[in-house]
């Protein structure tokens, strides 16, 4: 009895990981008409922003409002590809650092720095919807 419950406490188990299975980043997904709001708002902001900046006489601030409806445009058109709500949270925390970063640029005049992020934050914005698309694309099927 005594060799039964030795046997019996040596015994481990081993849990074994689906690697196909999705992990769920921030809980649960994000809702579809969330998404669809955010996409709507953030870009009714950018059109709004693109509108006024040309009636701004100072030209740092007109230029400011254009880089921060690029901003806006950009992660209106990223929302609706993101699953969970982690990524969709930093993409709005990125999105006010891109505002944040093109402050500094336009205002103190860093051209290099308010044209690479003119690039930057449009290509990311398309790398989230690539990504979301390619993720949905099954090219070897174990089914």
């Amino acid at each position: 009895m005594a060799a039964a419950q030795a046997a019996a406490s040596t015994t481990r188990s081993i849990i074994v990981k689906d690697p196909i299975a999705q992990e769920t980043p921030g809980g649960d997904v994000v809702a579809t008409p969330l998404k669809g709001l955010i996409f709507v708002l953030f870009w009714l902001i950018a059109i709004a922003l693109w509108i006024i900046a040309p009636n701004i006489h100072w030209a740092e601030l007109g230029a400011f409002l254009i880089d921060t409806g690029i901003v806006f445009a950009s992660v209106g058109f990223a929302a609706p590809f993101i699953t969970w709500p982690r990524p969709l949270g930093n993409t709005l925390v990125f999105g006010v650092l891109a505002i944040a970063a093109f402050a500094l640029g336009d205002f103190l005049d860093i051209t290099a720095l308010v044209y690479t992020l003119r690039i930057l934050v449009p290509f990311v914005a398309l790398l989230a919807a690539l990504y979301s698309t390619i993720n949905k694309v099954k090219v070897f099927s174990a089914a």
